[in-house]
């Protein structure tokens, strides 16, 4: 075991972890009281199929931010991530299985620009009237049309023609919309509404019915900027940046001045007045929650890294030879006995560092889980920290001394590039 390694722990499997909590009256309540990214969290360490119990225990305000982070997919580990409707229709299914209403319910409380997104990716609305007008007879491009539309599942519902995107997933897409129509009629005719606004701009711009049926590019920046900024005031930074943070550390140079994304990625902090997206927020709701109970166990599961505030008290101790503190933890934990607030600054460069290495760094081929990307931020910055010293005997006073003088960011960029 490597010194910066942290110790492995025995972590229980899905359905262990989700029969722990469901056992626990406490943890269960506790679960109303996680913050959304916490609980998709959660939710994806189990597999969304297996969670419907959990799923049923969020409140929309939870299920929305879940939205925020699982609906957006990369195709490789740090990559641009793109909205993803067959995972929309995976939630569909899911939430369906606390029944019907509570689908229903759903689907009225969410974000309208949302639902309107996820169905206009799933399915094409068409005026009536516009579609006959594409079928007129002995056009080619009508002809082609008709083809396509014979391949596919479609349904009228009053002045609309809806048609199957994916025939795949039609009935799961289709049964929700007619459940949405028996009790909020207008919820559903907005929804169409737009989505057929939507269909008929693309067609004037592409000039034909039939590239619409095959596009892959849908109208969805709006909410795709709405997201960015729910998620950058929690502290996210998106992997476009961290992509570029890392090559610049990869490149080297400047390694004496911070780079200018970390600059503007702490500014925005420092305006927004961020909190900490993982801690859990008393709603008044939870009694008997045992919220502290809960987030022992999804450390322990390493659902969630400990706490940047907590990091390391968190780490298990040098004594009995179960693992020797890294140079670089040792510093920290003196220069938090020393300077409580460089130590709160230097905890908060970690922080960042992980969500860097979250965003755009990547563990066995995938995007690396939170446990992964504390421990590779810790070693990088272990790396770092030597380099710094150079000739410099490494004693935890030097250490000391070169962390008070050197962001941890900065620290990263060195052994990084040393690491590569």
């Amino acid at each position: 075991m490597t010194s910066t390694s942290l110790s492995r722990r025995h972590v229980p499997s899905s359905t262990t972890l989700l029969l722990r909590i469901l056992d626990q009256p406490g943890l269960v309540e506790a679960v109303r009281e996680l913050p959304g990214a916490v609980l998709g969290k959660l939710i994806d360490r189990i597999g969304l199929e297996d969670a419907g119990e959990l799923v049923a225990l969020a409140s929309t305000a939870q299920l929305e931010r879940m939205f925020d982070d699982d609906l957006w997919r990369a195709d490789a580990a740090g990559g641009d991530e793109t909205f993803r409707p067959e995972r929309f229709v995976l939630w569909l299914r899911v939430m369906l299985e606390a029944g019907e209403d509570a689908l229903v319910q759903r689907l009225c409380e969410l974000p309208l620009e949302l639902v309107v997104l996820a169905v206009h990716r799933l399915v094409l609305v068409l005026d009536i009237d516009v579609l006959a007008e594409q079928l007129s007879p002995g056009d080619e491009e009508a002809e082609s049309l008709e083809r396509a539309l014979d391949t596919t599942a479609s349904e009228d519902w009053e002045e609309f023609h809806l048609i199957a995107r994916d025939v795949d997933v039609w009935d799961d897409v289709y049964n929700a919309l007619m459940s949405l129509d028996r009790d909020h009629h207008d919820r559903l005719r907005d929804i169409l509404e737009q989505c057929c606004a939507m269909s008929t701009e693309y067609i004037s711009g592409q000039g034909g019915l039939f590239q619409v049926l095959t596009a892959d590019e849908m109208l969805d920046s709006d909410v795709a900027a709405a997201r960015d900024d729910r998620r950058a005031a929690e502290g996210f930074i998106s992997p476009a940046d961290a992509r570029a943070f890392l090559e610049l550390a990869r490149r080297g140079g400047g390694d004496d001045e911070r780079d200018a994304i970390t600059r503007a990625y702490f500014r925005g902090l420092d305006r927004r007045g961020v909190t900490n997206a993982e801690a859990p927020r008393q709603t008044g709701t939870g009694r008997g929650a045992d919220i502290g109970g809960l987030m022992a166990v999804l450390r322990e599961a390493e659902v969630i890294a400990p706490a940047t505030g907590r990091l390391l008290s968190a780490l298990p101790a040098s004594p009995g030879g179960a693992r020797v503190a890294s140079l670089f933890e040792q510093a920290m934990t003196d220069l938090r006995a020393s300077d409580a607030m460089l130590f709160s600054a230097r905890v908060a460069e970690v922080g960042y560092l992980v969500n860097v290495w979250s965003a755009g760094g990547a563990h066995d081929g995938r995007r690396p889980r939170p446990m992964e990307a504390l421990e590779m931020v810790l070693k990088t910055c272990e790396t770092g920290l030597r380099a710094q010293l150079g000739t410099t005997p490494a004693t935890a006073a030097h250490a000391l001394t070169a962390l008070a003088k050197t962001p941890a960011d900065l620290l990263f960029r060195r052994g990084l590039r040393r690491r590569a």
